[in-house]
């Protein structure tokens, strides 16, 4: 009874792309995660024991390296991939006894999806909208926003097959948005795009979360989850190590000053790197050193991802698992 009334309710403001939500709606946590761990029959275990809330009106960017159990997390949360044990909610609807009820709240990126490439772009859209539940007036007015929001009016009546990369990623991201989902998942949405475009994804996103959608989004780029994020999760093995506001996770580093500077005693110029744990011992080391070429910065996202995983963040990474 509450899968339907709550799915009911959803259908029922999706007139407009991204109306706003009215309060009664939803519950304000949108995703509450308990204990979900996945293991292989062959033992590798993807992850272990991981709890997230999620709260309506949030956005949570999932950074880890390479393996680290990012997608396998994400799939676990769209229903897509059973978990071995613990439990995920959405929206108070137990999205593992319920996958159907719970997908019907959400719109999903996932990295890689086949397209229909014979159609047109304005097509694919249309289509996909009509799926949905959208009446044909409205799939076609959510179709046309989602183009113009993506800079892909240009290609409306261009073939799906003809696109580049990029292209196909956009019409993937605008997939998610067509039904005004109040929960979007998306991973590594912006893999790929150039930065007109990266910019363009990032203002839908933030649209999307002012007008009280909840996102869940992995991410290569430390840019994009410095800029976008509330709240921010470090996974690393199959568990979730860190989690918290930028502010919060920038404590758990002792060295939080980074000193770069130029040492005039090296023949070549190079850039030195130190890192301090005030600024008071920086501008010690500064009179000490007697250095006039140098630059202060309190430590950044990218300092905290490298003292808690070991490893350094590259924007190369394109593929999470």
């Amino acid at each position: 009874m509450i899968e339907e009334t709550l799915i009911a309710r959803h259908q029922q403001h999706e007139a407009a792309p991204f109306a706003p939500v009215s309060e009664p709606v939803y519950p304000s946590l949108a995703v509450r995660v308990r204990g979900i761990s996945k293991r292989y029959r062959d033992g590798t275990e993807a992850n272990c024991g991981i709890d997230l809330d999620v709260r309506r009106g949030e956005l949570i960017s999932i950074l880890g390296p390479n393996g680290a159990g990012k997608t396998t997390f994400l799939r676990q949360i769209t229903t897509e991939l059973r978990p071995t044990a613990g439990s995920v909610e959405i929206f108070n609807l137990d999205a593992i006894t319920s996958p159907q009820a719970a997908k019907r709240l959400m719109g999903i990126t996932p990295q890689e999806a086949g397209i229909f490439q014979s159609l047109t772009v304005c097509e694919h859209l249309e289509l996909f909208a009509r799926l949905k539940g959208l009446s044909k007036v409205d799939a076609r007015t959510g179709a046309a926003w989602v183009m113009e929001s993506l800079d892909l009016v240009q290609q409306a009546k261009k073939r799906v097959g003809t696109l580049s990369g990029g292209q196909r990623r956009r019409i993937l991201i605008g997939l998610a948005l067509l039904n005004r989902p109040p929960l979007l998942v998306l991973d590594e949405p912006t893999t790929g795009l150039d930065p007109a475009s990266r910019q363009a994804v990032w203002g839908v996103i933030r649209r999307a979360v002012t007008e009280g959608a909840s996102v869940i989004l992995s991410t290569h780029y430390m840019e994009e989850a410095e800029r976008l994020s509330d709240r921010i999760g470090i996974i690393t093995q199959g568990r979730l190590i860190a989690f918290g506001t930028l502010d919060e996770l920038l404590t758990r580093i002792e060295l939080s000053y980074r000193l770069t500077y130029r040492d005039r005693l090296d023949p070549f110029g190079s850039n030195c790197l130190r890192y301090f744990a005030s600024f008071n011992e920086v501008q010690h080391y500064i009179a000490g050193k007697e250095l006039s070429e140098y630059s202060i910065a309190r430590a950044s996202l990218e300092d905290v991802y490298f003292a808690l995983t070991g490893e350094r963040f590259t924007e190369e990474e394109s593929k999470s698992t």
